[in-house]
């Protein structure tokens, strides 16, 4: 069902919308959510609260043709916010911005074949040399298959900012790999 409508039966409470919109996205929602923490209980406490908060304030949202984009936005800033919260730390920032630890996992992006030990030992050595907002973006970008402007969005930077993320993070990445692991890891 087109997104549009999806959200526009929600918002008219709907209460089979929020179930669909919840099966349709949790598994993507969790996979991007442990991008920022291993704590498989404050992924899904955090997923929940954001559910119930869309239904509890489904009168006043806006409209959205991207539900997974509202989703990865509302559940990027609420983890950041509970991991900012318990390690009581004001702001998770380094030199390019907000920032939380971002990894992208290996396992989701290598292909299996006899040479898969070689090729994560060299992309793992790679990713380790991109920042984790490089990490981020070329993950959205090249995983989720999100366009420039969602992921905008979601990291809450301009266009050029994402662009300049992905482009020097693919770079680096081409720096290390040999163009046949590069294409295999990056599009496989």
């Amino acid at each position: 069902m087109d997104d549009l409508m999806l959200w526009g039966r929600l918002r008219k409470g709907d209460h089979g919308a929020l179930r669909e919109m919840y099966t349709d996205h949790v598994v993507n929602l969790e996979n991007y959510a442990r991008k920022f923490t291993s704590d498989n209980v404050l992924i899904e406490d955090t997923i929940h609260d954001i559910f119930v908060q869309i239904w509890n304030q489904k009168e006043r949202l806006g409209n959205t043709d991207s539900i997974i984009k509202y989703l990865c936005v509302t559940l990027r800033r609420e983890i950041i916010r509970r991991i900012s919260k318990a390690q009581k730390v004001t702001e998770l920032k380094n030199q390019e911005g907000l920032d939380a630890d971002f990894s992208i996992s290996i396992e989701d992006i290598l292909i299996s074949e006899e040479t898969k030990d070689d090729h994560h030992k060299k992309l793992k050595k790679a990713l380790d040399t991109l920042s984790s907002r490089q990490r981020e973006a070329i993950y959205l970008r090249y995983y989720e298959e999100m366009d420039y402007e969602e992921i905008c969005e979601i990291m809450e930077i301009n266009y050029q900012s994402v662009r300049n993320l992905i482009s020097k993070g693919v770079t680096d990445l081409r720096k290390y790999l040999t163009p046949a692991i590069f294409f295999v890891t990056m599009f496989f």
